[in-house]
């Protein structure tokens, strides 16, 4: 193993200060960028050098640690959340959950550093207490797992010898609970529908084509009309979506059924008769303050009032509820619903997220019941 501090001339006259760097049977170059005058040094060039040097030793401490297993004392004395968040940054995970996990972290810390050397089990767990005052159980779970995630890349880039969170047995960690997901039949749909209520029609169309295409109310109120997509397919017109989900930055690329874009054609008709042009598609639920979500709320209200005119309990109406509604028909009235499917569509990353549907209505249950043959009555032996 060595490193050594080397000089490459240059056309200026100049030379260009690298480290040729020699460790297990491989050698390779770190130019520093670090250009002296090395005939005539001035005091600026003397600093350089020195600087240069101290590069020297920390590269070879780098690699005596690595060498011996050993864990780096100035990594581990840095900051958990600012290296969290440079993590997040550099891999683009900048979703909701991690902002609020940093959000939480800081709170919980008193906007106080949090060293690597004391991300203990004891810690992780008063970390997990502090979430659960805060957030729902399901909630804080995801944001340990994030957590978790991160401390497993900490320990692949040496700073920490053993993830935290694996010394904590499992009963004594957050786990997450079973939530009944509340949807809408067809049926129950088919009723909104039907049922007039004074309530701005926009409000109803957007919750309407979250039921059939599944979009989040992060991604239905800013839909603009560059993301729909139409193209013929063997003679047929056929519709999609091609947008960046606003939870997870993920780009989709996603089919539309017949009653989302019937409502997407209903929209254009109305903004012919009315003369109106708008780059979104539902401009009146378009949400102007993404962190009070004073448009989100306003919605969900007026659709407690429709839910209520429909005599459908408005406890049940929420605009989230359209998504779970989406998911759940899916899997119960398309032949080939099946859980991989409705997670692609969803723009779930993992299979998992999707385990929340697997339960379907007792109806289903039944009619996958009713499927099994009788059998024949057996003739009674002669005696």
């Amino acid at each position: 193993m060595g490193v050594h501090l080397r000089e490459k001339k240059l056309g200026t006259g100049q030379v260009s200060l690298y480290l040729d760097i020699y460790h297990n049977k491989k050698r390779w170059y770190e130019f520093l960028d670090i250009h002296i005058n090395k005939t005539r040094p001035t005091p600026q060039d003397k600093e350089k050098r020195r600087f240069a040097q101290e590069i020297r030793v920390q590269r070879e401490n780098e690699l005596i640690v690595q060498n011996n297993g050993l864990i780096d004392k100035v990594k581990c004395k840095a900051d958990f959340i600012q290296w969290f968040e440079l993590y997040v940054k550099e891999r683009n995970l900048r979703g909701k959950r991690n902002k609020a996990v940093l959000m939480h972290l800081r709170n919980f810390s008193n906007n106080r550093s949090i060293p690597f050397n004391i991300m203990t089990p004891e810690l992780i767990k008063e970390f997990s207490r502090y979430l659960l005052s805060k957030v729902g159980n399901n909630t804080a779970a995801d944001y340990i797992k994030n957590i978790f995630t991160a401390l497993e890349e900490a320990v692949r880039q040496d700073i920490i010898i053993q993830n935290p969170i694996r010394k904590i047995p499992r009963h004594e960690r957050i786990k997450r609970q079973s939530v009944y997901r509340n949807s809408f039949t067809l049926d129950e749909l088919q009723l909104l529908s039907d049922t007039p209520c004074k309530i701005k029609l926009q409000f109803k169309q957007a919750f309407l084509f979250s039921c059939f295409s599944g979009l989040r109310w992060s991604d239905v109120n800013p839909l603009r009309w560059s993301e729909i997509i139409i193209k013929t397919i063997d003679g047929e017109e056929e519709w999609f979506l091609h947008f960046k989900q606003e939870k997870t930055d993920d780009i989709e690329y996603l089919p539309l059924s017949g009653q989302a874009i019937a409502i997407l054609k209903e929209r254009k008709e109305e903004m012919l008769a009315n003369s109106t042009r708008s780059l979104y598609v539902f401009p009146m639920v378009k949400e102007t303050d993404t962190v009070k979500g004073l448009m989100n709320s306003k919605v969900n209200i007026a659709l407690k009032k429709w839910a209520t005119a429909a005599g459908i309990d408005p406890e049940r109406m929420h605009f989230h509820t359209a998504r779970h509604t989406f998911a759940t028909n899916v899997l119960e009235n398309s032949p080939d619903g099946d859980l991989w499917t409705v997670s692609k569509l969803l723009g779930h990353k993992s299979i998992s997220a999707t385990q929340i549907y697997a339960h379907v209505r007792d109806s289903k249950k039944k009619a996958a019941i009713n499927g099994l043959p009788m059998l024949n009555k057996a003739t009674p032996e002669a005696a």
